[in-house]
């Protein structure tokens, strides 16, 4: 995620060269909070917060007994009449009876025409290739969208499918990949995101295979869980990440990970564990182990060489990450069993910054470590530091006798852009794009990962920009991971390389041309190897009215890193389509003015919205204003009323100019009946509707308008709150009235209230009757008196006297992070989780029995749901996974099918 570091000149006279100028250069991808140490987080920690809020305690056993439940669910198909046929006029083909990926596949970036995915962590080649036909085999890891394999790279031609896609594995995000060089057939993954971001994702194992990633089992389960407890110094949880893995090269069951809490080993092939285990005696300090390799020495010995990389630069998600005193390259031999004790470690020291790993972190400017070894050269090993203040580099490292001595051989100033936007010194969030590759045939030749991909043929002591992102470069910006190819004779091909970025994959034959710079005919050539992945991670998105059968369906959502993207389908493609960039940066939250279909609303982070006017790819305008001084979230939401009768006063939607009513969310509720156009138009219609317990993290998550009429709206805030909202469209500041449903969650668990939705009886008479829907994140365990994730609250007389009620059922105990409702048969529930897709049938039974609804879908994480005007759709936005659709069922449920196990 970014924070503009520049004006972001969207849509202005200016020509399209300053445009690309400003919007691309993108800044900080997280709080970062310079010259301050948080003991603890005092104003609120979003991660923390939506796992363990209110009392701040967690424990890994919750999710093992939650894994436990969710087994004991069955998957199903939600019953009534599926009456969805393509229509003739349709370019789409749904299946009425599951899920039907809608792309992006592949997203194209504006003005650039980059074919591009979601982000890409790790990449790892099959040593034995090419085949007889000349393709590789390529496994590519994303950042929760699991692994791709592919048996035909590397073209415009190569071809991805996922094979992580198992009940066992949920919403993987792969950090690293190794290729057991003894059995290219073995290949271990380790999970979680170590890139210090904030929404990451968290582990969920090692995870093996033993058939070149066709089938996994999961290592080390309860070991490595998604968050870890928390630290006796800071009281609350972080995500736990697995970012290395290796074994030893002489005993191929003895495997080592390296994660954010240190070292752990098994030396039987992942069912034991020993750990964690560190190599220093400063445990007040972090022990991120960004750096893992171990080389045989002989004699059926093995050396381990560590390196702790943490941060620097606290920030409101993870405020220890000053705490970096340990920072060093560590190296050890080895022992028959578990770790290497602490004493058994030294810590290489020799030719880096006084005081490198000493335990005082103050002063210190050695943040994140990278390291990798010269296959051909054993001894020579380089490691690159990033500045923990400037997030750029802070030097590079080499060591030719084994890591006894080391020399610097490059400095900031030696990462050279060549006249590269944004690329002097390898750009400014190398804590969190960082990695090293060595040439496996010649030590000299180095590649260095930062905002674009750099070279050095001198032995790391200078780099040059080889792929120039930022000016309109055909290479996505961000780079994580480098492979260069084998050459089918043994070796390897110095210029065909791999790189994996925030877009994705790419691929150059000719790596070593070149002097880089802006200039494209003195780069190395790239091509997108994108067209079949897709992982683009959705925070929200949108669908264009009567999805299911109009002629021209559109949808659009907000991806991380990769903008806000629409996607119209006007011809033959019947499913998953290519979808375009329409406003860079953070895509947030986006929605779709359903009549006309012209005004097109795209956010970016910290409620940063503008609408089009002439529909998508059209030119836009600012449509926020006002809500910058309040407290609100990064990923701050809105939602336009869609459903309103046409011309009919009070609707929200004329046929001239469409639907108007729209609302947003800081710490109160800014509602506009005039389309945000103009965007002064704006105004605030509520009071604080948080407890402000949370300091800066008390805003609201989501709110909605009742599906029936758009006077009555409900709101969820991070810090337990649920208000019901009515008399709303007046035109006029603090004109609609609030009720608290809250009731000092006495019901109503006092944890993150991710979503909500409402309807109310009679459209008529909106006052009379409403039935709304809450989702919270957490755990039980810290609400032990109200246990559950979603709950219904009924109300009448405009929520004058209400009353709550657990819809849980039989629910896995795991955040729950959206809810919709089939407006057709409002008794047909669904709960988006961190796990994936569930529905309930019958939400009015007194216990209602929960089922999975995958058929297509893969189980990962769920952000946010859309049903269409016209109640034609049901829309998914996953983080990892793309965008899903599948066309509702029609209602009443027949009573023969009301279990779901109607035959598809």
């Amino acid at each position: 995620m970014k924070h503009w570091k520049y004006a972001f000149v969207l849509f202005s006279v200016v020509g399209i060269a300053l445009f690309a100028l400003l919007v691309l250069q993108g800044g900080y991808k997280d709080e970062q909070v310079e010259g301050e140490v948080w003991a603890k987080p005092v104003e609120g920690d979003f991660w923390a917060h939506r796992v363990s809020y209110p009392t701040m305690q967690f424990s890994p056993g919750w999710y093992k007994e939650a894994r436990l439940a969710d087994q004991q669910i069955q998957s199903s198909i939600p019953a009534g009449e599926k009456n969805y046929r393509r229509s003739a006029q349709s370019p789409l083909t749904l299946e009425p009876n599951g899920w039907t990926f809608l792309g992006p596949s592949p997203l194209v970036r504006l003005f650039q025409n980059v074919l591009t995915a979601g982000r890409t962590n790790a990449i790892a080649v099959d040593p034995r290739g090419p085949d007889i036909d000349g393709f590789h085999t390529v496994y590519a890891g994303s950042n929760g969208g699991g692994l791709w394999k592919t048996t035909n790279c590397c073209d415009a031609n190569t071809t991805w499918k996922n094979v992580t896609d198992d009940r066992a594995i949920a919403s993987a995000a792969i950090g690293d990949i190794y290729i057991d060089p003894g059995n290219p057939d073995v290949i271990y993954l380790g999970t979680g995101d170590l890139r210090y971001g904030s929404l990451s994702f968290g582990s969920v194992g090692v995870l093996k295979s033993i058939d070149r990633g066709e089938s996994w089992s999961v290592l080390g389960e309860d070991v490595f869980n998604p968050i870890y407890p928390p630290s006796p110094n800071l009281g609350f949880p972080q995500y736990q990440a697995i970012s290395k893995v290796r074994t030893n090269p002489n005993d191929p069951d003895t495997i080592v990970a390296g994660t954010k809490t240190g070292i752990f080993v098994s030396n039987n092939g992942g069912a034991d564990w020993t750990g964690p285990c560190y190599t220093n005696t400063h445990l007040d300090q972090r022990q991120d182990v960004t750096g893992l390799i171990i080389q045989d020495v002989g004699g059926g010995a093995a050396r381990m060489f560590v390196a702790i990389g943490t941060r620097g630069l606290p920030t409101a998600v993870q405020p220890d990450l000053s705490e970096l005193g340990a920072n060093g390259v560590y190296r050890a031999m080895l022992p028959a069993s578990g770790c290497p004790i602490t004493g058994d470690w030294t810590l290489l020291e020799n030719g880096w910054p006084a005081g490198t790993g000493n335990g005082n972190p103050a002063g210190k400017l050695l943040g994140r470590l990278e390291m990798a070894d010269a296959p051909s050269e054993p001894n020579t090993i380089y490691a690159m530091g990033v500045n923990a203040m400037t997030s750029s580099v802070l030097g590079v490292w080499r060591t030719d006798d084994g890591g006894d001595t080391w020399t610097q051989r490059a400095a900031e100033t030696d990462i050279q852009s060549g006249g590269c936007n944004g690329g002097d010194g390898g750009g400014w969030n190398m804590w969190y794009n960082a990695a090293l590759a060595v040439d496996p045939g010649n030590a000299e030749n180095v590649l260095l990962s930062g905002v674009d991909m750099y070279r050095s043929n001198d032995g790391g002591s200078s780099f040059l920009d080889m792929t120039c992102g930022y000016d309109l470069g055909f290479v996505h910006v961000d780079h994580h991971a480098q492979a260069f190819l084998p050459d089918g004779k043994g070796g390897f091909d110095s210029n065909q390389v791999l790189s994996g970025t925030d877009g994705g994959v790419f691929y150059t034959a000719n790596a070593q041309f070149g002097t880089g710079g802006p200039d494209a005919d003195n780069r190395p050539t790239y091509i997108s190897l994108n067209q079949t992945i897709g992982t683009i991670e959705f925070y929200s998105g949108d669908i264009t009215a009567n999805f299911a059968s109009s002629p021209t369906p559109g949808a659009s959502a907000g991806a991380q890193d990769n903008g806000s993207d629409y996607v119209r389908w006007s011809n033959a493609n019947p499913g998953a389509a290519q979808w375009t960039i329409d406003n860079p940066g953070d895509g947030i939250y986006t929605r779709i003015e359903p009549i006309n279909e012209l005004r097109w609303y795209y956010s970016s982070q910290n409620g940063s919205l503008v609408v089009t006017e002439n529909g998508p790819g059209s030119q836009g305008e600012w449509a926020n204003t006002g809500w910058g001084g309040d407290t609100l979230s990064f990923v701050m939401p809105f939602e336009i009323y869609r459903h309103g009768e046409l011309d009919v006063a009070g609707s929200g939607c004329t046929s001239a100019i469409g639907c108007t009513f729209l609302i947003a969310g800081t710490n109160r509720v800014w509602e506009t009946v005039e389309g945000a156009v103009p965007a002064e138009s704006w105004y605030p219609n509520s009071p604080n509707l948080t407890k402000n317990t949370l300091g800066s993290r008390s805003f609201i998550n989501q709110l909605a308008y009742a599906t029936k009429n758009p006077g009555v709206a409900i709101v969820g805030t991070n810090d337990g709150n649920v208000q019901f909202g009515h008399a709303l469209n007046q035109g006029v500041s603090d004109s609609a009235s609030w009720v608290d449903l809250t009731d000092g969650n006495a019901v109503l668990p006092n944890r993150p209230v991710m979503d909500v939705t409402v309807d109310v009886g009679d459209a008529a008479n909106p006052g009379t009757s409403a039935v709304g829907y809450a989702v919270l994140g957490g755990f039980d365990e810290n609400t032990p008196s109200t246990p559950g994730h979603v709950y219904e609250v009924s109300c009448v007389d405009n929520c004058a006297t209400f009353s709550w009620r657990n819809v849980s059922g039989n629910l896995p105990n795991i955040p729950t992070n959206t809810i919709a409702v089939n407006p057709k048969n409002p008794v047909q529930v669904f709960a988006g989780t961190d796990w994936g897709l569930y529905y309930t049938d019958d939400v009015r039974a007194a216990d209602p029995v929960w089922y999975r609804f995958e058929n297509g879908m893969p189980r990962v994480m769920i952000w946010d749901m859309a049903i269409d005007r016209g109640f034609t759709t049901l829309a998914v936005f996953t983080r990892g996974r793309g965008a899903w659709a599948w066309p509702l069922p029609d209602g009443p449920i027949d009573p023969i099918f009301e279990n779901g196990f109607e035959n598809p």
